[in-house]
């Protein structure tokens, strides 16, 4: 009686330990994704790094359908629309899923940091045989932080996730170790799995370098051609086309914002070129210079408002005004250095610069 009782309590203890494993790993399978057209797009990053949600709260959803089956699919597809670009990358999952499922969650590497290899990328994420457990984000930013130790390039960072965190001091001290780090190389991306309403809050702490950070979801980029564009705005730049050097002098009266009657026959030649090039033009940068005569203070003020001069004529000629940005250097990046009056000529500047794009997976 004895011996049946312990044969039951052990296949018992073995049945539950398969279920808990999750049995057979989850294929995962990517939308029919068009790669990054590297005819239109240079790379934007050296390294990337994606960080997926593997936590108990993964598999709180439909049983058919579980967020961390939907997750790595959403992976799977950013993994086909990135290009064959030389490219460092890396994956880390933060709960259990890669070889074991009991216990307190950890985060763990599955890929990299290495040179990316597609096939590769894609076999680490169907090495994930369940979601459970609690959600270590903080162990898995230190160690994200760890693997990108000595990378001095750009680096993007993606959370896929569904963001039903517990601990936010400690994400936003992690964040802020990574940021320091990396300073201004680094750009913080999430993915929010799922429609729960919760930790937005938390997300906008996260994604808070509005220079290059951004904040998505999920469904927003289900869709094959979303991916394709969401994946070239984390990863690539446009291509440039063409930048356009034009003098002050040429623009502007001495001290002015005002555009001069010349100014504005210059720019229209221009204004009738980016249009001539249709939907190829991804977008256009103003970027408006000054010399080191004045204050450095005056001087960025001046050259902020010729560049949103010339924005206002460009937009106002029939340009797209969601394609047009503008910003002001004043005296701080200099063409020669301004050591005499003819340089300080040349540094005194509007400078437009045409990139391109055309949309993805068509």
């Amino acid at each position: 009686m004895i011996t049946r009782i312990f044969h039951a309590v052990t296949a018992a203890l073995a049945l539950g330990l398969l279920s808990a494993c999750g049995g057979t790993p989850y294929t995962p399978a990517a939308n029919q994704v068009a790669a990054v057209d590297l005819t239109y797009h240079v790379p934007r990053v050296d390294s990337f790094l994606v960080l997926l949600d593997t936590s108990g709260s993964m598999r709180d959803d439909d049983p058919a359908r579980p967020k961390i089956h939907a997750a790595q699919d959403m992976v799977a597809s950013f993994n086909s629309a990135v290009p064959e670009v030389a490219f460092n990358a890396g994956m880390v999952i933060f709960g259990k899923g890669a070889g074991s499922c009991m216990g307190n969650g950890v985060a763990k590497t599955i890929y990299g940091m290495t040179g990316y290899n597609s096939g590769e990328f894609l076999q680490a994420l169907g090495s994930i045989d369940c979601a459970r457990s609690t959600t270590p984000i903080v162990d898995a930013l230190e160690l994200g932080n760890d693997m990108l130790a000595g990378d001095e390039g750009q680096i993007a960072v993606v959370i896929f996730s569904d963001f039903r965190w517990s601990d936010p001091d400690g994400v936003k001290q992690a964040v802020a170790a990574l940021r320091a780090q990396h300073g201004e190389r680094l750009c913080l991306h999430t993915v929010k799995i799922g429609d729960h309403d919760s930790n937005n809050t938390l997300i906008a702490d996260i994604t808070a370098n509005a220079s290059c950070d951004s904040a998505v979801a999920a469904a927003d980029i289900l869709a094959p051609a979303a991916m394709t564009d969401y994946v070239a705005s984390v990863l690539m730049a446009p291509v440039a086309i063409e930048t356009h050097t034009l003098s002050s002098m040429a623009l502007f009266a001495f001290d002015s914002a005002v555009l001069t009657s010349h100014g504005k026959a210059e720019l229209a030649k221009i204004g009738e070129q980016i249009k001539g090039r249709g939907i190829k033009v991804g977008g256009v940068d103003i970027i408006g210079h000054t010399c080191d005569l004045g204050s450095e203070e005056y001087n960025q003020g001046l050259s902020e408002r010729r560049a949103a001069a010339v924005r206002e004529y460009l937009v106002g000629a029939g340009l797209d005004p969601q394609r047009i940005t503008y910003t002001g250097l004043g005296e701080l990046d200099p063409l020669v250095p301004n050591s005499s009056d003819n340089n300080r000529r040349l540094n005194r500047r509007v400078e437009i610069h045409v990139g391109t794009s055309r949309p993805q997976g068509s």
